[in-house]
């Protein structure tokens, strides 16, 4: 009797060396296939230089400029300095990556940005499992979530999905650990990154239920030391979220106005941002990817191929199910998480898949449960044939098959995998990034007006500071405020006042067509008139308001 119980303790630590050796290895994958998808794409190459979608990657990279030159988030269109629309918390993180980037690879700020919060998620998640003595569950969730479609999709994007989307991951993870430890201060820990990722983005607040746990935990000591605890955890959330209540209190008056009371005020003012009559249109959406039904257009489509997670990853999850222990986490757990869901889904954009995506990363905990289940039981015969049924649909996971890839495409044979390692959005260069960096190399640092279609924050975020972009006239992105206005007599006083501080006014195209059909939108000056700088490049078209019937043009280049 006691030679077979000295035979078993001698076999569990080898069979726990064995989890962990495989556990990292399972690492290893997912950190190798992180590097060929997300990690080696080479943005040069590809249109989103340009920082789509308009206004939200244009706006977090130049309030991350503004924050970097002069310490305070705004965008700026000619000479004036405004608020954005978005939160602060993404801008914030990208100033590492504008302190290392050259000036010349800047753009690359919130690409970069993403890839490092991409990466650390990836590390993060392992490790929490390795700290729950669970290695190869480590493992297995991490290659579950580095071929996650939406995941690494988001993690070459310009957006901030996936940056709040670590902080949503980190409060629940301290939400659980104070939970099954019974720690009060684990929680404290939750609240202040969930907090912090309303920072990022205003979306997270419908976690909140998260912090509910505090709650629960075993009442020690009196009731007036339970409610002490309770309300010291909202607080916490509450000063982790105050930079984004006393920037909104400063800018706008008020710690609940955003910027979209600034720059889209009908939507807030008409109460339309949220109903249920987009319930129907969002869910059908959603329906639509893991049916293989052709699904429409949405963010996912300009950083992958618009799919953002796969049958057998919901097939997994629903297995997973079955194995949930529930108990207080859960029940806090998922009332945060079904209090996000209805809200994506009662929301006006809902339709774009990436207001889902914390949803998806938090459900990799459920998806991983079979496959752990499945790795251990795979030897047991009455099981086998389950357990290869659960691997099978693990390696459906992580290939991504089947699936579609692009915009209403035919055809549902398609490995996410393969699409990922072979991405690319255009073998073309970012046109407007092409015409701005043409346009400094070609003047230099001489200082000027421009004049320009191309969204004035992207320029005057890029453009050396001595320039001044705004549009040519009300067609542009930021029309539809009902505080601030520019069209053509906005247009016409910044040109005259060039004119009578003798700065050079310039007019800046993606091509000599583009400049010939719109050149007559350009104001009009008595005495003066606008003349194509002979040596424009190819791909762009320069501009400049020149004294009519004199030789002038621009100043030479230094």
């Amino acid at each position: 009797m006691n030679r077979t119980v000295a035979m078993k303790t001698m076999r569990l630590p080898k069979f726990a060396s064995t989890q962990s050796l495989l556990g990292v290895l399972l690492l290893l994958c997912a950190l190798m296939f992180y590097y060929f998808a997300v990690l080696r794409v080479d943005y040069s190459k590809t249109i989103l230089l340009d920082l789509a979608p308009h206004p939200d990657a244009t706006e977090y990279f130049a309030q991350a400029k503004a924050l970097h030159r002069d310490a305070w988030p705004s965008i700026q269109i000619g000479y004036e300095k405004l608020p954005s629309r978005y939160p602060l918390g993404y801008p914030v993180l990208m100033l590492p990556w504008l302190k290392i980037l050259p000036k010349a690879s800047a753009v690359l700020a919130p690409f970069r940005t993403s890839q490092t919060m991409g990466l650390l998620l990836l590390l993060i998640v392992f490790a929490f499992y390795e700290y729950l003595a669970m290695p190869l569950t480590g493992g297995f969730a991490a290659l579950l979530l580095a071929t996650l479609p939406g995941f690494f999709t988001f993690c070459r994007s310009s957006l901030s999905e996936v940056s709040a989307s670590v902080l949503i991951v980190l409060a629940f993870m301290f939400a659980f650990l104070g939970v099954k430890e019974e720690r009060r201060w684990r929680i404290y820990l939750s609240a202040v990154f969930l907090g912090l990722s309303l920072n990022v983005r205003i979306q997270s607040l419908f976690f909140a239920p998260l912090l509910l746990v505090m709650a629960v935990l075993p009442m020690r000591g009196t009731h007036l030391r339970w409610l002490f605890h309770c309300a010291a955890v909202t607080v916490l959330f509450v000063l982790a979220a105050s930079p984004l209540l006393v920037l909104n209190t400063i800018q706008f008056g008020s710690p609940f106005k955003t910027g979209y009371d600034f720059w889209a005020p009908y939507f807030s003012m008409k109460h339309l941002l949220f109903s249920l009559r987009y319930v129907p249109e969002n869910a059908l959406m959603l329906w639509r990817q893991p049916t293989l039904q052709p699904h429409g257009y949405d963010a996912a489509n300009m950083f992958g191929t618009g799919t953002s997670f796969v049958p057998a990853f919901v097939l997994l999850t629903c297995a997973g199910l079955l194995f949930i222990r529930f108990g207080w986490f859960i029940c806090c757990g998922f009332l945060a998480g079904l209090s996000s869901f209805a809200a994506a889904l009662c929301y006006l954009f809902g339709r774009d898949g990436r207001f889902y995506l914390p949803l998806l990363i938090l459900l990799v905990a459920v998806a991983v449960l079979p496959v752990t289940w499945a790795a251990d039981n795979l030897v047991v015969k009455k099981r086998t044939v389950t357990a290869v049924t659960v691997f099978v649909l693990f390696a459906g996971a992580c290939l991504g098959y089947p699936s579609r890839s692009g915009y209403n495409t035919p055809g549902i044979n398609r490995s996410q995998a393969w699409d990922a390692l072979h991405f690319t959005t255009s073998p073309a260069e970012s046109i407007q990034f092409v015409a701005q960096r043409h346009f400094a190399t070609r003047l230099s640092r001489q200082p000027g007006i421009v004049l320009s279609d191309i969204d004035p924050v992207y320029l005057n975020a890029l453009l050396p500071h001595s320039f001044v972009a705004a549009p040519i006239d009300g067609n542009h992105h930021y029309k539809w405020s009902y505080t601030w206005r520019y069209d053509r007599p906005q247009a016409m006083t910044l040109v005259e006042h060039g004119l009578q501080q003798s700065l050079p006014v310039y007019a800046l195209f993606i091509s000599r067509d583009d400049a010939a059909t719109n050149q007559s939108r350009l104001p009009t000056v008595p005495g003066y008139e606008w003349r194509i700088l002979d040596n424009s490049h190819g791909n762009a078209a320069i501009l400049t308001l020149a004294p009519a019937g004199s030789d002038e043009t621009a100043p030479a280049p230094e």
